[in-house]
């Protein structure tokens, strides 16, 4: 009966179990891993939308002034399907 419990299978399950518990750990830190490097890119790249935006619109302001000071000018209507205000890229 003991020979049951610490036989040879026994001892190959157990460390069937060991690999696949450590495969289970591997692959879990590459999806992980993968995951974080992408959600930073993400917030590098809205950082830059956002910059490109504040010099969009301090360009705006430049040009309107080596215009000359005219009436103020309000911001002009971009069509709705060229313009990419507010849009955030889905994952």
């Amino acid at each position: 009966m003991f020979d049951l419990a610490m036989g040879q299978s026994s001892l190959a399950s157990l460390v069937l179990c060991v690999l696949f518990i450590l495969l289970f750990l591997l692959l879990w830190f590459v999806v992980n891993r993968a995951s974080v490097r992408a959600n930073q890119q993400i917030q590098l790249l809205q950082e830059i939308a956002e910059q490109q935006r504040q010099q969009t619109e301090l360009l705006k302001i430049l040009a309107a002034q080596v215009k000359g000071p005219t009436a103020p000018t309000e911001p002009e209507e971009e069509d709705s399907v060229l313009s990419l205000r507010g849009f955030i890229p889905e994952r």
